[in-house]
């Protein structure tokens, strides 16, 4: 390994590069910035033939032409094309404007050759690459579903592709569809998932619908809060016929919640104290101007 200054013409782009393009706008902020400070950082290349190929730091390379550089310090390393990819992959992974989308590809393409880098478990790769063996196992999933399924936007992030993990492929699809169509937000993609975990098929039905007055926090509520089907459906019937909002559902199974309450309260004491008669509530006629008191005996209810 040699610290050098090199010709910027002398020196190719990597083929194993995993970012797979490169904002103008961020390359013309960081050219600003090496005509200001120059390359604060070497980039990292090999030797191939008369030339040099990049190993890392193609970014800068970029920034640097643009900048009107006509050469550029560099660390020349002896490497192979295997291990090309993964110290690419290594320097990469770990820069915060690499998409969700090149960071999969690239985890991907690292677990597809593991035999060549030596690799035998995603645990192995996971302490190469510095990062916890769940994001391997994440970007891993969130590739094998994007490839699998067409029509997959790369906005879609990965960790809403991988807590989806263990969903029918078709609930998975269609959470996707709504985040593209700009129905549903990350979080609120978030407690989708976690509602299908649990919900019955109505619910999940209306939830994954286009357009669906059922917001993923109504559902949450609703499934939480409601363990009867029967409750579910006539609060999801009202909240589409009367366009509830979520505090008003909030509300409207609050009051379900004290209506059950009072109405077991009422029958375990009609049959603790058979005959007992109870005063149960008031009533003022606002026609006659009389006064009532509601009156039960266990069975019967009636007014006086």
């Amino acid at each position: 390994m040699e610290l050098k200054v090199i010709p910027l013409g002398e020196i190719q782009p990597n083929p194993f590069q995993p970012r797979e393009s490169f904002e103008k706008e961020s390359l013309k902020d960081l050219a600003d910035s090496i005509k200001d400070a120059g390359v604060i950082q070497p980039i990292v290349v090999r030797r191939r033939g008369f030339n040099y190929q990049i190993i890392a730091g193609e970014r800068r390379w970029r920034a640097a032409q643009i900048a009107g550089l006509k050469e550029i310090v560099c660390i020349v390393k002896e490497i192979d094309d295997e291990r090309v990819l993964l110290e690419s992959l290594i320097e990469n992974l770990h820069r915060r404007n690499l998409t969700d989308v090149e960071r999969e590809n690239a985890v991907y393409e690292l677990w597809e050759n593991r035999e060549e880098f030596g690799f035998e478990s995603k645990s192995e790769l996971a302490r190469a690459i510095g990062v916890p063996l769940q994001n391997v196992d994440n970007d891993l999933e969130a590739w094998e579903f994007r490839h699998n399924e067409e029509g997959i936007s790369s906005s879609i992030p990965t960790y809403i592709i991988s807590r989806s993990r263990g969903l029918p492929v078709e609930e998975r699809k269609k959470i996707v569809e709504k985040i593209q169509k700009g129905q549903l937000k990350a979080q609120e993609a978030y407690t989708t998932i976690k509602v299908l975990r649990k919900a019955p098929e109505s619910i999940k039905k209306e939830l994954l619908k286009s357009k669906s007055p059922i917001t993923p926090k109504m559902a949450e509520t609703i499934v939480t809060k409601l363990p009867a089907e029967e409750e579910q459906e006539q609060i999801i019937e009202e909240i589409k016929r009367s366009k509830l909002t979520e505090d008003e559902v909030e509300d409207r199974i609050r009051e379900i919640q004290r209506t059950k309450k009072e109405d077991k309260s009422m029958s375990t004491n009609g049959e603790a104290e058979k005959g007992t008669v109870h005063i149960v509530g008031e009533y003022d006629c606002p026609h006659c101007r009389r006064h009532y008191i509601i009156k039960c005996d266990g069975k019967h209810d009636w007014l006086e």
